[in-house]
């Protein structure tokens, strides 16, 4: 990969509030801010507009927004831990027709309302809001007023009364629960590393695996971020970030930055674990410091720049502009952009924290009683009796379905002695209720392995009978399908080809991957009956590769040489440097020929070794 010399930038990787309309900043002055740092670059034609306002609707990224001197003030209380007057709520931009709720803080009106993550606020006192309009500016009001909150819950409208107050934003709390370390942080601000230190240095003695709850955590602070994490990995780079030009910056601790644990830990996500808490898992997962476990993350992989008084000329009296300038990687260079995080063990948001208290047993002086994990270079202990309990029966259930195939269960059968155990015998031996995600029909298979993880992270389904049917064929539908299953990619724009209507069940999968530049027509065709062949897929597979990892972007940068096109000859020219980038990656299968039509197992196993590869599959 190509580092450049490292650079702490004070970056922000937060979601946005709000798409605010601009006010004091002048035209000309936020066009060449634009110009100069937005990390797509700004169309000549879109610079042209007559309104800061229309420009930025213009570009349709949500983090790049303009803050008046109050919308900066109260931007920098969400995410540095002050007190607010308010209902305890954090929002996202404008989202299905509203607001998305990412966190509702602990002892706040929003939490005794029954507000939660992932509700749309829709109207405050009966207004309908607008992406025009800042949602603070309605709710925050005079402490022990009431408001009237209307939200959209999965469908359902849904109306809350609550009164306004003060709700201190506690950035991080921690205490220990059993042999756990639990520490809670919503927010990498100011003050997060220095509380995780506190954390860690008074509970590290007691502490034999530790939790980070990142559940609704937006983000915050790069720099807070990378020394939260550190405490946890020792010094070293913690992300990168490359620019609209390919040039890369790095964020690091020192090697001297002290690594004050070696137990392992366990980072929780949920959707809406956005940015800085996707940064923060994904060092945990390049320095194999401990795993996962939860929900796949929001899916926020862009860096902003705050431009305000301290660092623009252009910036009077407190407003400031925040810009997204970079795309960010974790230090093994994979992207969270889109895709998200996907957490070691995928488990239901109802399950995730008893799952996670179910790992944190010290190793106990006697195996009998007991089950050992060993995932992700890491081992935990669980009680089998407390596993099998009535309120941890369903969340140890779960744990033993989302065992992915690397992972190793083991039965302690005496007081040293451990014995390998297979998930589904351990539930059959505690009369557990166990549904595989992996297939019936692929034992036979070559791939049989990445088919079965593939299944295990619920990016790929099977048919009624249970079964994957490896050998039968794919469409071009079909695999967009499934890539886009991979990559969670949102349902992309109708109306993109003529031949594929807007109500076909792979619509908006096809929609997605031309939105990404993944797959492409003809004559504003798709023709998404069929069938692919190999070499098509390994084209679109090396484009997600090239998306997705530094490593590849890097690849796709040289140009074949005389002896790489001769190795690759037997795939038409246009497919020969996606052939070598997937080869380097070690996705290339060698029993297939590029002409020949793909195959679900084909399909399956070359998209499972290209997400290991580029360590979007948690290793």
């Amino acid at each position: 990969m190509k580092k450049l010399l490292s650079a702490l930038l004070t970056l922000t990787l937060t979601l946005s509030l709000a798409a605010l309309p601009a006010s004091a900043l002048e035209l000309e002055e936020a066009k060449k801010l634009l110009a100069v740092n937005y990390v797509e670059g700004v169309a000549p034609e879109v610079l042209e507009l007559d309104s800061l306002d229309a420009i930025l609707e213009a570009i349709g990224d949500p983090y790049t927004f303009y803050m008046t001197a109050e919308q900066y003030q109260a931007f920098n209380q969400s995410v540095n831990g002050q007190t607010v007057v308010g209902i305890g709520a954090t929002v996202e931009t404008a989202f299905d027709g509203g607001y998305r709720i990412m966190s509702v803080l602990p002892d706040s009106p929003a939490l005794e309302a029954g507000i939660r993550p992932g509700d749309i606020l829709t109207a405050v006192n009966g207004e309908p809001l607008s992406a025009a309009v800042d949602p603070r500016v309605p709710i925050v009001g005079e402490e022990g007023t009431e408001l009237t909150l209307t939200l959209n819950r999965d469908g359902q409208v849904i109306e809350v009364t609550l009164k306004r107050r003060a709700v201190a934003i506690p950035i991080v709390t921690y205490e220990s629960r059993g042999s756990a370390g639990y520490i809670d942080c919503i927010s990498f601000g100011q003050s997060t590393a220095g509380l995780v230190r506190e954390a860690v240095e008074d509970m590290d003695d007691t502490t034999a695996v530790w939790i980070m709850d990142l559940r609704s955590n937006p983000g915050g602070d790069s720099n807070a971020t990378a020394s939260a994490a550190s405490f946890f990995t020792g010094g070293g780079i913690m992300l990168y970030f490359r620019d609209g030009s390919g040039g890369y910056n790095y964020s690091y601790t020192l090697p001297t930055y002290p690594d004050l644990t070696d137990k392992p830990v366990i980072v929780l996500t949920s959707e809406n674990s956005a940015s800085g808490s996707e940064l923060f898992a994904g060092d945990i997962r390049a320095y194999g410091a401990g795993i996962a476990l939860g929900q796949r993350t929001f899916g926020k992989g862009t860096a902003q720049i705050i431009f305000d008084e301290t660092n623009c000329p252009y910036m009077e009296g407190g407003e400031a502009m925040k810009i997204t300038t970079y795309r960010f990687f974790a230090p093994d260079g994979a992207t969270n952009h889109v895709v998200g995080v996907l957490p070691t063990l995928l488990i239901s948001p109802e399950n995730t924290e008893k799952a996670a208290m179910l790992l944190t047993q010290p190793k106990p002086s006697r195996a009998e009683g007991h089950f050992k994990l060993e995932i992700a270079g890491q081992t935990f202990y669980i009680d089998a009796k407390q596993a099998a309990g009535g309120e941890n029966a369903a969340a140890f259930t779960e744990l033993l379905e989302a065992l992915p195939y690397a992972s190793a269960l083991y039965k302690g059968t005496g007081a040293v002695t451990w014995t390998v155990l297979a998930p589904e015998q351990a539930a059959r031996e505690l009369n557990l209720s166990f549904t595989p995600r992996t297939f019936a029909d692929t034992a036979d298979s070559p791939y049989g392995r990445e088919i079965d993880l593939l299944g295990t992270y619920q990016i790929v389904s099977g048919y009624q009978d249970g079964g994957f049917h490896p050998e039968d064929g794919v469409t071009r539908a079909q695999f967009c399908a499934m890539v886009a299953s991979a990559l969670d990619l949102p349902a992309g724009k109708t109306n993109r080809f003529s031949d594929v209507p807007d109500g076909a069940w792979y619509a908006g999968a096809v929609n997605a991957m031309a939105e990404m530049g993944f797959v492409s027509g003809s004559e504003g065709r798709f023709n998404p009956e069929a069938a692919v062949s190999v070499q098509d897929m390994v084209s679109i597979l090396a484009r997600v590769a090239v998306w997705a990892s530094m490593d590849s972007y890097d690849l796709d940068q040289e140009l074949l040489t005389l002896e790489e096109r001769e190795t690759y000859s037997a795939y038409a020219s246009w497919a020969q440097k996606s052939a070598r980038c997937l080869d380097r990656l070690g996705v290339l299968l060698e029993d297939v020929s590029p002409a020949d039509p793909g195959s679900r197992e084909t399909a399956a196993a070359m998209l499972c070794r290209l997400m290991e590869s580029t360590e979007l599959i948690w290793d």
